[in-house]
């Protein structure tokens, strides 16, 4: 019998406008066994440039020196990679726009080693790392849409349909919590909050947490 192909290699992209932090990066990166940073762009320009292989996940700068990396997101994640933002910038409307544009998670650059590994593990395996800051802008959005709501059908079968039990887990999703702090606060097993997650994206016909959160978000659902 032959022996079990190994796994492939997870293939990381970067669209980074500084050397020395593409660097940094690409060293936090490839201590990972199995991680491998095979695309580098420092411009909206050179990512156009779309490379033979596309990664599977892409860490993205919004601010380059030729434009917003806001454009690039729609682009890779067509190509089937999973996008993080990695930026200094923010502010709700960088992130509600990142977010609306498709990118499935977003991080501040202040963020230590292990939360980058961290963040990449999870988006990886099909979640959505939003930095704390990051989700309290949503949940601001959130509270701001709350009156609205109430005076309006939520539009959509799919949101209606979750179970108490599914909000609950959309809710701790949408405050950034990680699979593990999701189920100690639920009093849940990790599995249950994949299976309620998987749930979710079902019957909301998305792919990954932040498009979850958005569309829960633009309906006014969602409450602090």
């Amino acid at each position: 019998m032959n022996p079990p192909a190994p796994s492939s290699p997870l293939r990381i992209g970067m669209v980074e406008d500084k050397p020395l932090l593409r660097v940094g990066v690409r060293q936090t990166l490839e201590e990972e066994p199995g991680w491998r940073v095979t695309f580098e762009a420092d411009s909206v320009a050179a990512a156009r440039m779309k490379p033979t292989d596309p990664p599977d996940v892409l860490l993205l700068d919004l601010g380059l020196p030729d434009g917003s990396g806001l454009e690039l997101i729609s682009l890779y994640a067509g190509l089937g990679c999973k996008v993080i933002i990695f930026s200094v910038l923010g502010d709700e409307m960088h992130v509600l726009a990142a977010i609306e544009r498709g990118a499935s998670g977003y991080l501040l650059k202040d963020a230590s080693p292990e939360e980058m590994r961290s963040a990449v593990r999870e988006v990886a395996n099909g979640g959505a790392p939003l930095t704390p800051s990051v989700a309290m802008h949503l949940l601001k959005h959130m509270r701001r849409q709350d009156g609205a709501a109430e005076a309006t059908p939520i539009p959509g079968a799919g949101l209606s349909a979750l179970t108490a039990r599914e909000r609950d887990v959309l809710l701790a999703l949408a405050r950034g919590y990680s699979y593990d702090e999701t189920a100690h606060l639920l009093d849940i097993s990790k599995h249950t909050v994949g299976h309620h997650v998987k749930q979710i994206y079902g019957k909301l016909a998305v792919n990954s947490r932040s498009q979850a959160v958005f569309e829960a978000m633009q309906a006014g659902w969602l409450r602090s």
